[in-house]
């Protein structure tokens, strides 16, 4: 099943109501209405009887394409299989917005991050250089990363420092099958390397830092777990588990203190 659903606010929480007639996993894809490579939502609940679907877009588009079937039975425009409610729309509560935070580099990076993660689709790599009209931080955009010795790293981004500078290398091939929101979670961690990690070469530092400012700024929940995932999916070990095991502690966490300091936007 197709919707189009329109802008209603900035940044925009829409409520999908669906019931299923028995245990089933649907697939919701939900993308720019003209953009390439621009998804800001791609999941798959296994949901049973009645449930609620929520998809947070900050910096919502003129208009957004919303895929929703039930895998088994693939993309059908009819499907007995499951309902769908009234489709609504709310402003987001967040924490705050862009326009409050204090600290001028971190303030810099949300615009100049949220707008490469929108547009990296159709942005051009092949070693293109973006620079942050206050000149603090650089994103190098390649096809791919590789090591000192010329051989393709499976990673999309990492960062580097260059007098005063903060740069990120970003490869397009890996980058671009994120979502928008786990495009800007992978700038924030790399971001937190190079400003906000009191040891610089921290990871779990680095996921904690990324993961309060991302979810602080309105964006969907679902994308800090799958940040995450992408991180420990290739490189499975006991240490990466406790790893996985703290920062969904830590995510959960971060809900409940940032559920208590919200505002409407």
């Amino acid at each position: 099943m197709l919707f189009q659903i329109d802008r209603q606010f900035e940044n925009q929480q829409i409520r999908i109501p669906v019931q299923t007639r028995e245990k089933s996993r649907l697939i919701i894809k939900v993308r720019h209405y003209r953009k390439p490579y621009t998804f800001y939502f791609d999941t798959a609940p296994v949901i049973t009887g009645e449930d609620v679907i929520i998809v947070k877009i900050p910096k919502m588009p003129p208009s957004v394409i919303m895929e929703l079937y039930n895998e088994k039975n693939g993309n059908v425009q009819y499907d007995s299989t499951f309902r769908v409610g009234n489709i609504t729309s709310a402003p987001i509560v967040m924490s705050f917005s862009q326009t409050q935070i204090v600290d001028s580099t971190v303030a810099s990076f949300a615009k100049f991050s949220d707008e490469f993660a929108e547009n990296a689709g159709i942005l051009s790599a092949q070693n293109s250089i973006y620079v942050s009209p206050n000149g603090k931080h650089r994103i190098n955009y390649l096809d791919v990363i590789r090591d000192e010795k010329g051989k393709e790293m499976k990673t999309p981004a990492r960062t580097q420092m260059q007098d005063g500078v903060g740069g990120i290398e970003i490869a397009k091939k890996y980058y671009v099958r994120h979502t928008v929101p786990g495009r800007k979670w992978t700038n924030w961690h790399e971001f937190s390397h190079l400003w906000r990690n009191v040891e610089q070469a921290n990871e779990l530092e680095a996921d904690k830092n990324a993961i309060m400012i991302y979810l602080a700024l309105g964006n969907p929940v679902v994308e800090a777990y799958n940040g995450v995932y992408r991180i420990f999916i290739n490189t499975p070990s006991d240490m990466n588990r406790q790893r996985y095991d703290e920062l969904n502690k830590f995510i959960r966490n971060a809900m409940g203190k940032l559920n208590n300091q919200r505002i409407a936007a």
